[in-house]
């Protein structure tokens, strides 16, 4: 019975300390040195679990099992040797002519065992048992393990060769591997001649402990390192590619800016003619135009890169969709098309989510149905209450129009990037086939979902399903104004920034005069700063509240405007913590606003902007101020 209690004893600590590589328990895929290094344990443990049957079989004499058993032990104790070839060939990754007549060597040696065996069922020239079940070795046997004892030590050779080359950790597991063939060497000329011991078991047990502990574990040690430096690599890279795509942002949005507001300005010339008028505003809308795809391409790239956060704060819902409302109502009215809106059930004016991130997917809902309804068809928005639950409130938000529609063909990939149904749509519509794509992204990294229900000719619906947080917060109106319409309100916003006066920090001439010529339309008098530094100076030697707010840019030579910022309120005096500072920059990047918002900064204003939406920040923040005595 020792020959079981080794093998199973060995059969155990084998499986035990090589789990993780015959099992891959930590489910990283094997290497192909791993992949040999399993085959050879799996080897080992088809001989062991002979080992193991032959000390049962022999105390119950079973002889005839015990036969079999016996032929297999030898057939897996060459496939153990063969395979214990390869592992070490595959692992030094050397490919010359020793390497391969080592290869051949174990896959020849296996092939003769076989059939040794074969002919041992009809001549004993391996083993035989006589008629009490007593084992007795023939010479073939000896044969058997001198060819083992040549290959172990052949292995053993050739590894210790190329140990000379290496150094550090490589070399001692180099050194391993070749000692392991040397004390397999002296285990077999043991076993030779105590054939009844399990010396040759205890070899493996003892040298797959061995090999674990000092290559395995190694090389783990090692592909763990490759790893965290790939990781900082693939880290690097993305920040660097964050890097450029904020920098393209920031460069390309800057003369942006310039045509769009010189433009706007041109416009609003009362001494152009209609022509150049109409020349003008076919200029306007191939320039925001630009701007969107400029958009649809970076908000993609940030998309794939995972450079896109969800943020989990409150925002005001109801002020949100209003300037929604607002924003598409401008555009179906100029274009000849009915928008409706409608809410059912009750909505809150406040919910925690990502507003910035809602607000877009609803903008690119609404001005793509815009886009697509033609004169005289009608676009309608729906917000519908669901179910609410430990706090949370689901949403579902419906976009539907009558326009062109798509074909139950084109739905399924309608979210693929650049998909278009019909390429010359982007000739009449004007697409860049990102804006679905982006859309469904960011729904479903606000863990919600979209649908699409569209037919062909008779119109398209998107329903939206979100799940937000409650908040308690409620909105204080002022509908006085309510039946006045946009333009009466526009005007008086306007008056009540007349006479204000603003701190403007902008490096690019031609963007400070836009800026300018824009606050000038609305009788605010404007103080300008060619940098950080001469806006901090400004406000330094200015009297207190001598400025009403400050329009900050965030790139600039000498002082950039996060660090002017944070001098301003670093002040000691009462209006540097309280004056609305404004971010008014192209860079526009979610991490930009927060950089803005954690240097002290009030709001973030992406270029190019609209001065409509310029004015109402200013007025916000102008009116909450809260000055001295008030």
């Amino acid at each position: 019975m020792t020959y079981s209690i080794i093998g199973i004893l060995a059969a155990i600590i084998l499986l035990i300390i090589n789990r993780d590589v015959l099992w891959g328990s930590d489910g990283k895929a094997l290497t192909k040195i791993e992949k040999n290094y399993r085959c050879f344990l799996w080897g080992i443990m088809a001989y062991l679990i002979t080992d193991m049957l032959w000390g049962i079989l022999d105390a119950h004499h079973l002889i005839t099992a015990n036969f079999i058993n016996t032929s297999i032990h030898f057939i897996a104790m060459a496939a153990a040797v063969m395979l214990w070839t390869r592992y070490v060939i595959a692992y030094l990754e050397k490919k010359n002519l020793f390497s391969s007549i080592l290869y051949y060597s174990g896959s020849i040696f296996l092939i003769l065992v076989i059939l040794t065996v074969i002919v041992n069922i009809f001549r004993p020239v391996i083993f035989s048992f006589d008629e009490n079940g007593t084992y007795s070795a023939g010479i073939a046997r000896y044969l058997i393990l001198a060819v083992q004892i040549a290959l172990f030590l052949l292995t053993s050779v050739y590894t210790l060769s190329v140990t000379a080359k290496t150094e550090g950790k490589e070399r001692r597991r180099h050194m391993t591997i070749g000692l392991f063939g040397v004390a397999m060497t002296a285990f077999i000329l043991v076993q030779v001649f105590y054939p009844l011991l399990p010396f040759y078991a205890m070899g493996y047990m003892l040298g797959t402990c061995v090999l674990h502990s000092f290559v395995v574990e190694d090389e783990k040690d090692e592909y763990q390192k490759a790893l965290a430096e790939a990781l900082e690599e693939a880290e690097s890279a993305s920040r660097a590619k964050t890097a450029f795509l904020s920098n393209m942002s920031h460069e390309i949005r800057t003369p942006m800016n310039a045509i769009i507001g010189l433009n706007k300005i041109a416009m609003e010339d009362p001494t152009v003619s209609e022509t150049v008028r109409e020349h003008l505003g076919k200029v306007d809308g191939s320039a925001q135009h630009l701007l969107s795809i400029i958009n649809d391409i970076l908000d993609m790239s940030r998309i794939e890169s995972g450079r896109i956060t969800v943020n989990n704060e409150e925002f005001p819902f109801a002020k949100e969709i209003e300037q929604v409302n607002s924003m598409i109502g401008s555009q179906c009215s100029e274009k000849g098309l009915n928008y409706e809106f409608r809410t059912i059930g009750k909505t809150d004016d406040y919910y925690v989510g990502d507003g910035m991130k809602l607000r877009q997917v609803v903008i690119n809902l609404l001005g793509n149905a815009v886009k697509f309804t033609p004169k005289g068809g009608t676009v309608s928005f729906t917000i519908e209450e669901g179910p609410r639950s430990d706090g949370k409130a689901e949403l579902r938000f419906i976009v539907r129009d009558t326009g062109i529609g798509m074909s139950k063909e084109f739905l399924p990939h309608l979210f693929d990037a650049f998909s278009q149904e019909d390429s010359s749509s982007t000739n009449i519509y004007g697409s860049s086939g990102l804006g679905m794509a982006i859309t469904k992204r960011l729904v479903e990294l606000m863990d919600g979902s979209i649908l699409a229900e569209s037919v062909k000719g008779e119109g398209t619906t998107f329903t939206v399903t979100l799940t937000l947080g409650e908040s308690d917060r409620k909105d204080v109106r002022d509908d006085s104004d309510s039946d006045n319409g946009p333009a009466k309100a526009d005007e008086e916003r306007n008056a009540g920034l007349s006479g204000c006066r603003v701190l403007l920090a902008e490096d690019v001439a031609i963007n400070a005069e836009i800026i300018i010529m824009v606050l000038s339309q609305a009788g605010i008098n404007v103080d300008h700063a060619e940098n950080g530094r001469v806006a901090v100076e400004k406000f330094r030697d200015s009297g207190e509240w001598y400025y009403d707010a400050i329009l900050m840019d965030m790139r600039m030579p000498e002082m950039d405007g996060l660090e002017a910022t944070k001098t301003i309120r670093a002040m000691d005096r009462p209006d540097a913590a309280k004056i609305p500072v404004i971010a008014l920059t192209a860079n526009a990047f979610e991490e930009d606003v927060k950089r803005s918002l954690q240097a002290g900064l009030d709001a973030h204003l992406s270029k190019p902007v609209e001065p409509e939406t310029l004015f109402g920040t200013l007025e916000d923040l102008i009116g909450k101020r809260q000055e001295p005595g008030t």
